[in-house]
């Protein structure tokens, strides 16, 4: 139950005015650590780095896939990457709509696009997803991503 309401939480903390406008600018300075790890995952998303891609994640992260039972922890995380990744090649195009960003915690929220190729041959699926990515800046200063949720966005 608190890791379903947690990112309620830090939606509501996050928009009800203890963030200023500034905060949630995506360009901010403020806002390019947060930046750099939505963008970062795209990338090894792209060339199938999974060592890459799971060090983006806390370590309790949860993953909210649509229609799917949440994925709790790293260890939980990683079949569902190997999976993706002995299957196909992503060509993932990630857009970034907002980045907030508030002592410890933060959230992007964006659009990916592009496609993923079989490997085995076959039609690409496109990819059309909305997300909520939520964050925390660890003790050593780094962020991680604790939640991501996505849904079709047509």
């Amino acid at each position: 139950m608190i890791q379903i309401m947690l990112p309620l939480i830090v939606i509501l903390i996050l928009n009800s005015g203890f963030v200023r406008a500034q905060q949630c600018d995506p360009n901010s300075l403020k806002a390019k650590p947060v930046r750099d790890v939505a963008e970062g995952i795209i990338a090894a998303d792209n060339t199938s780095d999974l060592q890459a891609v799971l060090a983006f994640y806390d370590r309790a992260a949860v993953l909210m896939p649509p229609n799917e039972v949440p994925i709790s922890g790293q260890a939980a995380i990683r079949p569902r990457y190997e999976g993706l990744f002995s299957n196909f090649k992503p060509a993932i195009k990630g857009r970034i709509d907002e980045i907030c960003v508030e002592r410890k915690i933060a959230f992007v929220r964006g659009h990916n696009g592009g496609e993923m190729i079989p490997l085995g041959g076959g039609e690409s699926r496109k990819l059309d997803d909305s997300y909520l990515m939520l964050l925390r800046q660890g003790s050593d200063g780094k962020w991680r991503i604790t939640h991501l949720m996505w849904h079709r966005s047509h």
